[in-house]
């Protein structure tokens, strides 16, 4: 385990083919999810964490994943979004 990993308390990798962000620990939920949730209904960090049942330390520590590594995180929201696209999922 890489030294950033273990200063997340609430984020954990998991193997993928080709993700390497991390998901919320002990849930199914990627980052991603999170933020995307909260800036597309304009909720604070506070309201997401109730939304989704969470601490509101871990929303704060996948918000601090996205300032530290936003072009890895965007570069696989990209690869996601075509992914789909080539199943005819619009997006």
């Amino acid at each position: 385990m890489s030294e950033q990993q273990n200063s997340y308390r609430y984020l954990e990798w998991r193997p993928h083919r080709w993700r390497k962000t991390p998901y919320i620990k002990g849930r199914r939920i990627w980052v991603w999810h999170i933020l995307e949730q909260m800036w597309a209904n304009n909720m604070t960090p506070e309201e997401i964490a109730q939304d989704f049942g969470l601490p509101v330390e871990a929303v704060y520590e996948a918000l601090d994943y996205y300032e530290k590594h936003r072009e890895l995180l965007e570069a696989e929201v990209e690869e996601e979004r075509r992914r789909l696209r080539e199943h005819g999922i619009n997006v």
